[in-house]
């Protein structure tokens, strides 16, 4: 006789941010300059994110999102867990709504637009740090990958009961932190390990 058996094997929730870690952003790497003025120069101690309000504003935060123009080194890996059921994806950009066609394109452009159960824009205009961490807590993600230093920072500090994987870039590599890898692909594999993933 023939049996059915249904797996008992827990699926894997991750969280995806979306510039430098899924799509590559060459733009990222001048993230720590910039901190280092805002903190040494400017006085400016507290993360803050900024958001644009003006058409002029918008039209510059616009382009400059153009710099995440392909797929991050693991985009095959990623696409591969989520049509396999192997992972259940989800992308948590703090992009603004202003900022979903781009979105919408590069996902079509790449196919990727399959591989996630939801995408979750920063409509809300909130700041960064404060919208991934209650978007967190909402999902419930067993993984959350995030590329910026401070959102990664203020995630761990604010015990959100989730493995928080950081992608660092070469300017930021320094920083002690356990889990951080240099591309989305061996974040991926390390999740794949420690969960006995199947691929």
């Amino acid at each position: 006789m023939i049996r059915n058996v249904t797996s008992t094997r827990k699926k894997i929730i991750v969280g995806f941010d979306f510039d430098g870690v899924v799509a590559y952003n060459p733009a990222r790497l001048a993230r720590l300059p910039i901190a280092l003025i805002k903190r040494h120069v400017l006085g400016i101690h507290n993360v803050s994110f900024f958001v644009p309000r003006t058409p002029l504003e918008r039209g510059f935060w616009a382009l400059a999102h153009e710099s995440s123009f392909f797929p991050a080194q693991g985009a095959a890996l990623l696409r591969n867990l989520a049509r396999n059921h192997r992972i259940e994806a989800h992308l948590v950009t703090s992009r603004f709504a202003f900022l979903e066609p781009n979105l919408t394109r590069f996902l079509k452009r790449w196919d990727l637009s399959d591989c996630f159960e939801s995408i979750t824009l920063n409509t809300r205009e909130e700041q960064a740090h404060m919208y991934k961490e209650r978007v967190i807590r909402e999902k419930k993600f067993d993984y959350f990958i995030e590329d910026n230093w401070d959102i990664v920072a203020h995630l761990s500090a604010k015990n959100v009961r989730t493995h928080i994987h950081w992608i660092y870039n070469i300017f930021d590599r320094g920083r002690n932190y356990e889990d951080k890898y240099p591309y989305l692909k061996q974040s991926l594999e390390r999740i794949i390990e420690l969960n006995n993933i199947p691929v």
